[in-house]
């Protein structure tokens, strides 16, 4: 796609887009009318996300190369304070926008990867000198390179082919685990950050627990892909991952391991419908869940897998799906997307779908 096609589909879904979603919401003032529309602010500004196949390199430099080449696409292009400022007013907009671009670019993906990265607002000497005067953030320990730092932290979410799907802005001094727990609770309903129930050494001690003050708005976060998580030791810890997958039905793995066995169907039926997984025809203890995921698959757990759907109206199984897994496949997986409706007898929409097996790094 040649780049003039790129800017101008772009902008003819983008302005579709806030004429039905946005436009009616928009509070208007007196004045001279806008250099810039919204919908042309928008298309920069998403434009400007692309660093592969484009003529610029960061969302700085968009603005440049719009202001020399794009007069023809963009007649009134701002200089680049005024565009920043129009961005900022359209935050909630392009926030929205980015995730509607993300469901459409993961379809197909296996997994997203969540990491936390710091967000540091200043040096340690300038946040002790200027301690409760015009700096935010909070001490901070962590990222690539460790060590402490002034700021805040950032929860982000990223499919394989580095598609963006969700973040979340914490308190610095927030540990990884309930940054997740932000994350995965805003996406599945709201942010509930109840955690998992305490060890019973601790039970009777002050736990610290976030609070949803802690956190940026829960708009950023993005729609459940449902998908499991990549993450890495930062997250362990049986009681959180058995929490997250109970509470939320976030399966989250914690450290890319060599060998993942990835299952999924697509069942409709009324709620509550019930769900069970079998190999060659027995049941596997605890997989009840939207996932069938086995971490460390080896040759023994090849064989054909079954899911079985029941509720109040009937019963419905998906019939065999054959996996074989071989000692060098990276991944092992038979995907196809699932959900449940809230209508009629259990149905199997996707059945019978064989594995496929194939190697990766990371």
């Amino acid at each position: 796609m040649d780049l003039d096609t790129f800017i101008t589909t772009f902008y003819v879904l983008i302005d579709d887009w806030y004429k039905s979603e946005i436009d009616y919401a928009m509070q208007r003032h007196a004045g001279p009318g806008l250099e810039m529309s919204d919908s042309e602010v928008l298309t920069v500004a998403i434009a400007g996300q692309w660093q592969v196949g484009v003529p610029w390199r960061s969302e700085r430099s968009v603005v440049r190369y719009m202001q020399q080449h794009g007069r023809h696409w963009f007649p009134g292009m701002l200089q680049r304070s005024q565009f920043n400022q129009r961005v900022r007013d359209l935050w909630a907009a392009l926030v929205r926008l980015q995730q509607i671009v993300a469901q459409e670019l993961w379809a197909g993906e296996l997994y997203e990867c969540v990491d936390c990265v710091p967000l540091p607002h200043c040096s340690l000497a300038q946040a002790a000198s200027h301690d409760r005067h015009w700096l935010s953030g909070g001490l901070g320990y962590g990222g690539n390179q460790g060590g402490w730092y002034w700021g805040e932290q950032l929860l982000i979410s990223v499919t394989a082919t580095g598609v963006v799907t969700g973040w979340l802005v914490g308190q610095a001094q927030i540990e990884d685990r309930w940054m997740m727990e932000a994350f995965v609770s805003t996406r599945h309903e709201y942010m509930g950050l109840i955690g998992p129930e305490p060890p019973p050494q601790k039970r009777n001690k002050e736990i610290q627990v976030a609070t949803a003050e802690s956190f940026s708005p829960a708009i950023t976060t993005g729609v459940a892909c449902l998908v499991s998580y990549l993450a890495d030791e930062g997250f362990n810890g049986q009681r959180w991952i058995a929490h997250w997958q109970d509470e939320y039905e976030a399966t989250v793995i914690t450290a890319p391991p060599a060998n993942p066995l990835v299952l999924s169907l697509t069942v409709q039926g009324q709620h509550p419908v019930a769900l069970q997984w079998y190999r060659n025809g027995a049941a596997i203890a605890g997989a009840t869940n939207r996932f069938l995921v086995i971490p460390h698959a080896t040759p023994a757990h090849s064989g054909n897998y079954t899911l079985e759907a029941s509720n109040a109206l009937g019963r419905a199984d998906s019939g065999p799906l054959q996996v074989t897994v071989t000692p060098d496949a990276g991944w092992v997986s038979g995907v196809a997307e699932w959900r449940e409706s809230r209508y009629g007898r259990p149905r199997l929409v996707s059945a019978g779908q064989p594995a496929s097996v194939w190697s990766t790094s990371f």
